[in-house]
């Protein structure tokens, strides 16, 4: 794991050296993490201010050129001469505004992700009021009865 996640710290900083206080958090999860296997998908939850109004392409974009600004480190040919491969990352990138929403990706990384950074505690607030549990792999927000409505 100390090959992937020296990968996530090298793209953190850049981003952050980037952004400054426009990035707002990052949170990592996913199977590598939850099988602390590097070559299995790393998903990658990077909460940037300012971006509610750009597309999700444009914000794929975003994620792209940090990775690509990585690519020419030791840490990220090493990894590539290591497993034959390059690492397995997926970027989510989301406004601050958007984290509320509870994608089921995101209730995903908020109960089962790493906060790597929380510049102003909006991860981690928002942590505590979802309601989520994985079971077998399933998010289970609530437990409802026929009929019964609940509010998500």
């Amino acid at each position: 794991m100390k090959s992937l996640l020296s990968i996530i710290e090298e793209y953190a900083e850049g981003t952050l050296l980037h952004y400054g206080n426009i990035l707002k958090g990052i949170v990592i999860g996913g199977e590598a993490i939850d099988s602390l296997d590097e070559e299995k998908p790393l998903l990658v939850l990077v909460v940037l201010d300012k971006t509610h109004k750009i597309s999700f392409y444009a914000r794929q974009e975003i994620a792209e050129y940090f990775t690509k600004k990585i690519e020419p480190t030791d840490v990220y040919f090493e990894y590539v001469k290591k497993y034959g491969h390059r690492p397995l990352l997926y970027f989510i990138v989301i406004d601050p505004t958007e984290i509320e929403f509870h994608n089921p990706i995101i209730l995903y990384l908020l109960s089962k992700g790493k906060i790597l950074f929380d510049r102003e505690k909006i991860i981690e607030n928002e942590r505590k009021k979802i309601n989520a549990q994985i079971v077998s792999g399933v998010v289970k927000i609530a437990d409802i009865n026929k009929g019964e409505v609940i509010e998500v």
